[in-house]
């Protein structure tokens, strides 16, 4: 099939993804957590990765970038977000963020991932009331104007106290696969099983994720993927089983790859981002774009040095390179800062 047949076909599926309507019956913020991004190389350089993904957290940035991935590989992510100030070094987050996946490589089939990813508040303390007065009523106060609600000052008549302890956790299993349909094309694409708890309620989801990659000359990538193609939704199991829908976002990207004999090797990445995460129905709140870039350079191909810029603050990190007989180890670093406070992921990763 020549390549210009190839690359129409791919736009009319596109296409037809895209002109579809998915709207989300209820919220806008649907499964934010998948937009946190996973390892600490790519999150390092800014997360602008989506050309680049060549290794194994690919499943997540774009699962095509699977067909670079030459051996059996591995990732695992630790992450401490929102950094509170208590804990030790690599425990002051308020949020518990982690990732571990597998990638396989199958003859003639192509590159099989499996990723899962993990964000949780754990240990969050819920309240309730001792009945002091024993009328059978919980949060009786000291109604002192009589209007039947507490104002200031009002003491509780009930003593407050702490229940028990729950978590709020949000999962995501990611089954990946990606083949070469040409030298210069690679495609792939995931399949995303979704759950989130918070107490007593649950909620289920199933999503679609697609991804290209084309390699027109030697150093150059260029990447585009589109999230949650047919709408990422979301059942709870509550009363009124209310339906949250996560939009598709498109991420578009480049990279150049260069070498310098006997000192190492960079990559340098920008991308694109569709913001779709304050869209509401009847606001122009949404549709805008985040620019992303950043650059990494592996010198003598041992210690790696990273920056970036991750559309909302700066991220920086580093990376060390370790051959043990046939496997290559890799232990990376990054600080990503934000807003609400600067996150450290730790990752270890290798290829056998």
């Amino acid at each position: 099939m020549r390549i210009s047949s190839i690359l129409s076909v791919l736009l009319v599926l596109c296409l037809i993804v895209t002109s579809q309507s998915f709207a989300a019956d209820e919220g806008a913020h649907a499964a934010e957590f998948l937009s946190h991004g996973v390892g600490a190389r790519a999150v390092g350089m800014g997360s602008a990765f989506v050309a680049i993904a060549d290794d194994s957290t690919a499943t997540y940035w774009n699962p095509a970038g699977l067909t670079n991935v030459k051996n059996n590989s591995f990732s695992t992510m630790y992450s401490d977000t929102f950094r509170s100030g208590d804990g030790s070094f690599f425990s002051k987050g308020l949020v518990n963020y982690n990732f571990v996946n597998y990638v396989h490589q199958i003859e003639d089939i192509g590159s099989i991932g499996l990723s899962w990813i993990r964000l949780g508040i754990d240990d969050i303390p819920r309240t309730t009331f001792i009945d002091i007065d024993n009328n059978g009523n919980l949060g009786d106060f000291q109604d002192t104007n009589g209007n039947g609600v507490k104002d200031e000052g009002e003491p509780y008549i009930d003593r407050p106290t702490v229940a028990d302890y729950f978590s709020n956790t949000d999962n995501a299993l990611l089954i990946s696969y990606a083949r070469l349909i040409h030298s210069m094309i690679a495609v792939g694409g995931n399949v995303k099983l979704l759950s989130q708890s918070i107490y007593n309620n649950s909620g289920r989801g199933f999503g679609i994720d697609l991804g290209l990659i084309l390699m027109p000359i030697t150093g150059v990538r260029v990447g585009t993927m589109l999230l949650d193609a047919t709408g990422t939704q979301i059942r709870w199991d509550t009363v009124d089983k209310p339906v949250f829908t996560r939009g598709r976002r498109l991420r578009f990207g480049a990279a150049y790859q260069f070498t310098f004999p006997s000192f190492g090797n960079g990559s340098i990445g920008i991308d694109f981002e569709t913001d779709q995460a304050d869209y509401e129905e009847g606001t122009d709140s949404g549709g805008g774009i985040v620019f992303r870039t950043g650059g990494e350079y592996l010198l003598f191909n041992t210690l790696a040095l990273r920056c970036g810029w991750n559309g909302h603050g700066f991220s920086a990190g580093s990376g060390l390179q370790l051959r043990v007989s046939d496997m290559t180890f890799f232990v990376d670093y990054a600080f990503n800062s934000h807003s609400l406070g600067g996150s450290q992921r730790i990752s270890v990763s290798g290829q056998f």
